[in-house]
């Protein structure tokens, strides 16, 4: 059986489809919404509070979706569970267009936003864990890389649209792109697990043995391990809130009278938000997913302090480059950290509580670092916040693997 070279048969396929579940519920759902934000508020005449609400909305329910994904779509449910939720998460997105009011607006993200979060990174994480027990870091990572590609390439697409015919045309645009990104899903001969289509996981070969490419037991075995658990929500929660960061740098730079470099600050996240992905899942393979954390961790909390000390543009995009890491960890390093701490049945029980956790925070997040500056004229506080949640999640994550390593050996000897 081949190794990392998936490049044909039903891994392949099983690759393809979770990548396009990934691009249209987070690259289009998630990471093209706020294109939608100031054409809505101009027409509707409301304030951008009320819609923002609409996104803090949908996040939400895709969050809680998660939740369930995972547990209740199995083998004899699959296809036809991608194939309803394609339909609901595409219909809605077309049905904004249809809206004149707010009140719809708030009942159609709910909704596509749930259909989404069931067909999202929770079941397409879940599957690929599966199919793949071998260098999973880095294919986790071209699946959840995939949001952060498809939301650089259609922003510019979708705010064509908008500026072009309306907003409205935008978002019949976007659901035409979920339906063709999720066809794969429904189409190809793809089944929920491998032994389901009468395979095996794809696993290093026997030269390979003890390779940190090769899927290690879990540290926490089959326990419930509470105390880690709980550790590892705190710990990704302060990482969720402060991958809102990079949501201030337009306001920021215009603030320090830098317009232009705001906009250039956003376009350098957008590249290092899928290139973090792709080099922190490569990086999990073979350092570990505790080092790469480190590693990352560090080279956004000097992302943090550069922009805290230097307001100049070159320094400037160079800090949006570092503090663009601040997306993998929350995403590629939450898959990883809950496979390498717990079993295949713990992971679908843990990951989906802590999607939510990250996305509630990431939720909250934007509008408390936009009421500090509020508050006291300047980001520097936003920053200051965002540096040490930072800094203590670095700390917690050493806290949680101890922790882990604990559980484990209480496990081993059967103590209380």
């Amino acid at each position: 059986m081949p190794t990392l070279k998936v490049t044909r048969g039903k891994y392949l396929m099983v690759l393809l489809a979770m990548c396009g579940l990934v691009a249209s519920t987070i690259g289009i759902m998630t990471n093209t919404a706020g294109l939608f934000l100031n054409p809505i508020c101009m027409e509707f005449g409301k304030e951008t509070a009320a819609v923002n609400l609409t996104i803090t909305i949908s996040n939400l329910a895709f969050a809680v979706a998660g939740l369930f994904s995972a547990r209740y779509i199995g083998a004899k449910n699959f296809r036809l569970t991608v194939t309803v939720c394609t339909t609901v998460f595409a219909g809605c997105t077309a049905g904004l267009a249809l809206c004149t009011s707010l009140i719809p607006l708030y009942i159609l993200n709910g909704i596509r936003g749930f259909a989404g979060g069931m067909i999202g990174s929770v079941l397409a994480t879940t599957v690929l864990g599966y199919w793949f027990r071998t260098d999973t870091g880095l294919i986790s990572s071209l699946a959840l890389g995939c949001s952060g590609l498809i939301g650089a390439l259609f922003n510019p697409i979708l705010e064509a649209v908008i500026n072009g015919p309306d907003w409205r045309a935008a978002y019949l645009t976007a659901a035409a792109v979920i339906v063709v990104l999720n066809l794969p899903a429904i189409l190809l001969p793809i089944t929920f697990r491998p032994a389901d289509a009468g395979l095996e996981s794809l696993r290093a070969p026997a030269s390979a043995k003890g390779s940190r490419r090769a899927v290690r037991e879990p540290r926490t075995g089959d326990s419930r391990a509470p105390a880690v658990f709980i550790l590892i929500i705190v710990l990704f929660a302060f990482l969720g809130f402060a991958s809102a960061t990079p949501q201030l740098f337009k306001s920021l730079a215009i603030s320090s009278g830098l317009a232009e470099t705001g906009v250039a600050m956003m376009t350098v996240v957008l590249i290092t938000n899928t290139a973090g992905k792709f080099l922190f899942g490569a990086m999990t393979d073979r350092l570990g997913v505790r080092i790469s954390f480190l590693i990352y961790g560090t080279a956004v909390s000097l992302g943090l302090l550069l922009l805290l000390l230097v307001r100049e543009p070159v320094p400037m995009l160079v800090s949006a480059a570092l503090i663009g890491l601040c997306y993998s960890v929350p995403t590629v390093g939450a898959v990883m950290i809950c496979r390498e701490l717990f079993s295949p049945v713990r992971y679908t029980q843990v990951y989906p509580k802590l999607s939510l956790g990250i996305s509630a925070a990431n939720a909250f997040g934007y509008p408390l670092l936009g009421a500090i500056y509020d508050r006291t004229g300047s980001y520097d506080g936003a920053l200051i916040l965002v540096l040490a949640l930072t800094l203590v999640s670095m700390l917690g994550v050493i806290a949680v693997y101890l922790l882990a390593d604990r559980e484990k050996a209480k496990a081993a000897s059967g103590g209380p």
